[in-house]
Parts: structure tokens; C-alpha cells; sequence
């Protein structure tokens, strides 16, 4: 495992990027269905970061996060780990810490300049991080024993689902931690409009049934629930603006609704939401 591709060859990273049929040739950035969304929203994350806004909110009770990453960090102990949907590398590293090896990958170059950079100031030498896609993953049959994806795209597509269960070990696990269907329920229904979801039941149960027709087994599958709150509108915003929660989300156009959800939902606790969370682990 080497430490990661240097900044300044960073755009070589992008021979990843094979078509589908296998000619080799790098693909167009249209081609991955949400690439320009989440350029967009790690824009709009970086914008937040150099202003020095940072986001006041917090949940109550355990609403799955956390506890998925207790489990993953457990599970990663001397073990050669894949991380599906890396993002800013900012949890690989801490995988890292206690893993044999680690692999980050994303299909977001803006993504991955940020993770290469906390690379190189963490020095750590079990990491690196590839840009690709999680249909096509650029690695060996059975290279990992653990495939974990943190609200990534591991298990949006029958092909991601079937490449993540290739690279795998026999024996190996998968962990993943999805947006539920019914996550910020009430800021759905005055925007009219919410996260899209490819499935036509509820995610636990569709997860269950495509993880099994690809192989996996001893499928578990937990939901969590916790209500979120905000301390203001302009919290509201910075979500809104760096997550995929609304789809066509414009600060503008949209301010009405936003104005709603303060007025409908504040308590004296904050403005008040909800998050859903469903925890997946199986075995190959």
C-alpha cells in the first residue's frame, strides 16, 4: 500500500476513471449521474471552511452515526479496509490508525485534493486514495477484508453492490450506514420535494434483498432514529447548501421554505428535524 498519489501528480489519478467497456479510455465527468452535484455541494463545504462558518446543530440520542463508526473502527483492526465514497478522507485516516491498510475512493477530484492533502500532513503510510467510481472499483478480486461506505455510493446500484462483494476476501464484511427514507421528513414536505431515493421500497428492505441476490450473507440490518436540531436559519443553510437533502437546492429561490421550516419547527430546544439512519452489515 503506498501513501497516496503527491499532489502534484495529482491528475494522474484520473487514469482510474476507466469506461465501462474496458478501452481504457478516461471517462467525461457527465457520465457519473450526481459528479456535478457533489462538486458543487464540496464547493459549497470548502466556501464554509475558509469563512470559518461552522454549523450549529446536534442530535439527541444515539442516531446511528456514531455508532456506525464505532463499529467500523472496531472492525478495522489489522485488517485491509476499502473505504466506498471516501470524500475528504477525513474518516479513512481515522481508519487508518488502527488498520493494516486503508484504500479511500470517491469520483470527486475537489473531494480527493482535500483528502490527498490531509495525506500529506498526517504522514501516515497505510493509505492511499484513488479517484473512481463505485461500480468499477480499481482493484483485484479479494484485495480487502473489510468494505465499509459512510453515506457513500457502495450500495446505491446492483453493479456497486456486486463490486464491492468482488474485492472482498472470502469471509470478508461489509458495513454500511445509509440515509433512511425517512430522514428530515418535515422539511420534505414543505420543500415539496426531499432526497431521491432509486428504490421503490423502504431502504432497509431493499438493501437486505440486493445485498442477498449478490452473494452476501448473515445480513443484519438496524434502523435509527433521533430528532436534530438547529440553532438557526442560517444553520439550516450550510446543510442544505453541502448536502444533497433538497435536490435543486437554491438559496434564493428557496428561501420562502426555509422561512417555513423556522416558523413551523422552532422549539425551545432549536428548529427542530429528524434523521433516519440504517446500519448494514454482511458477510461474503
Amino acid at each position: 500500500m503506498s501513501s497516496g498519489f503527491p499532489l502534484t501528480e495529482f491528475a494522474q489519478i484520473r487514469t482510474n476513471l476507466r469506461s465501462a467497456d474496458g478501452d481504457g479510455d478516461i471517462l467525461p465527468k457527465r457520465e457519473f449521474e450526481d459528479q456535478e452535484i457533489w462538486e458543487n455541494l464540496y464547493a459549497a463545504e470548502e466556501g464554509q471552511l475558509a469563512a470559518g462558518v461552522i454549523e450549529r446543530s446536534w442530535t439527541e440520542t444515539e442516531d446511528g452515526e456514531r455508532e456506525f463508526d464505532r463499529r467500523v473502527l472496531a472492525s478495522a483492526k489489522g485488517r485491509d479496509v476499502i473505504d466506498i465514497g471516501c470524500g475528504t478522507g477525513e474518516f479513512t485516516l481515522e481508519i487508518a490508525a488502527s488498520a493494516s491498510t486503508v484504500a479511500g475512493i470517491d469520483f470527486s477530484e475537489r473531494a480527493l485534493k482535500k483528502a490527498l492533502e490531509r495525506l500529506q500532513s498526517k504522514k501516515t503510510f497505510n493509505v492511499e486514495f484513488n479517484l473512481s467510481r463505485a461500480d468499477k472499483l480499481p482493484y483485484p478480486s479479494e484485495s480487502f477484508d473489510l468494505a465499509i461506505s459512510r453515506r457513500g455510493p457502495a450500495a446505491d446500484t446492483t453493479e456497486s453492490i456486486g463490486e464491492s462483494y468482488r474485492v472482498l476476501r472470502k469471509n470478508g464484511e461489509i458495513l454500511l450506514q445509509e440515509i433512511g427514507e425517512r430522514d428530515k421528513q418535515n422539511w420534505a414536505q414543505v420543500f415539496g420535494r426531499g432526497q431521491i431515493y432509486p428504490w421503490t421500497e423502504k431502504v432497509s428492505t431493499e438493501l437486505e434483498k440486493k445485498l442477498a441476490r449478490e452473494g452476501f450473507r448473515n445480513i443484519s440490518v438496524e434502523e435509527f432514529e433521533a430528532n436534530e436540531y438547529f440553532a438557526t436559519i442560517q444553520d439550516i443553510l450550510m446543510r442544505l447548501e453541502n448536502s444533497p437533502i433538497i435536490p435543486d437546492f437554491d438559496k434564493e429561490l428557496d428561501e420562502g421554505h426555509v422561512q417555513e421550516i423556522a416558523n413551523l419547527f422552532t422549539t425551545p430546544k432549536g428548529i427542530k428535524t429528524n434523521t433516519h439512519r440504517v446500519l448494514v452489515r454482511a458477510e461474503k
